[in-house]
C-alpha cells in the first residue's frame, strides 16, 4: 500500500498543478501492482486483477465519452485495482465518488461557475431527452475553479481504507 500512496502523492501534485495525470505515474503504479501480484500470488490472481481493471475501464469509459471524467481519472482507478481487490475495491470506488459529490456540492455553494455548470447540465439533459442529440462540451479556462480533481477524493478514500474506516 505504501507504493500506491507514494504514487498517489505525485499524481495529486501533478493533477493539482497541471490539470493532468501523467501516464508515467500510472504506468509505474500499475507495473508495481502487477509485479507484486505476480510475485505474491498465482497466475489466476493476475488474471482476476486484469479482469477487474477491464471492468473498471468498461464501466467508466462512457463517462469519459460524455466528458464527465478524464482519461487520467479512469487510469487512476484502474491502477488502484492493482492493489485493492473485490468488495474492498467496490467500496473504494463508491466512497471516492461519494467524496467527489460532497466536494462538488461544496464548490457549487462556493463558486458561481459551478452553479452555472449545474444549470447548464439541467438544460443539456433536457435537450438530450427531447432531441436525442449529444453535443460535446468544451471547458474553457475560466471554469477550472469549478472542476473536480478526482485524484483528491480518490486519495482521501484510499486513506480511509488504510485507516480501516470501511
Amino acid at each position: 500500500m505504501g507504493i500506491l500512496i507514494g504514487v498517489f502523492c505525485v499524481v495529486i501534485f501533478m493533477d493539482w498543478r497541471f490539470y493532468r495525470i501523467p501516464n508515467i505515474c500510472i504506468a509505474i503504479g500499475m507495473a508495481a501492482g502487477l509485479i507484486l501480484t505476480g510475485v505474491n500470488g498465482s497466475v489466476a490472481k493476475l488474471i482476476v486483477l486484469v479482469g477487474e481493471m477491464t471492468v473498471i475501464f468498461l464501466f467508466l469509459y462512457p463517462f469519459y465519452l460524455l466528458k464527465t471524467l478524464g482519461a487520467g481519472d479512469i487510469k487512476l482507478f484502474m491502477m488502484t485495482a492493482c492493489y485493492i481487490r473485490g468488495e474492498q475495491l467496490l467500496c473504494y470506488l463508491f466512497v471516492s465518488m461519494f467524496l467527489a459529490a460532497l466536494i462538488s456540492i461544496f464548490k457549487m455553494v462556493l463558486y458561481k461557475e459551478s452553479r452555472e455548470r449545474l444549470f447548464y447540465l439541467g438544460r443539456y439533459v433536457r435537450k438530450v431527452s427531447l432531441t436525442g442529440t449529444i453535443d460535446t462540451y468544451q471547458v474553457d479556462k475560466t471554469q477550472k475553479r469549478s472542476m473536480i480533481r478526482l485524484s483528491v477524493p480518490a486519495f482521501l478514500s484510499l486513506l480511509l481504507l488504510c485507516v480501516g474506516i470501511y
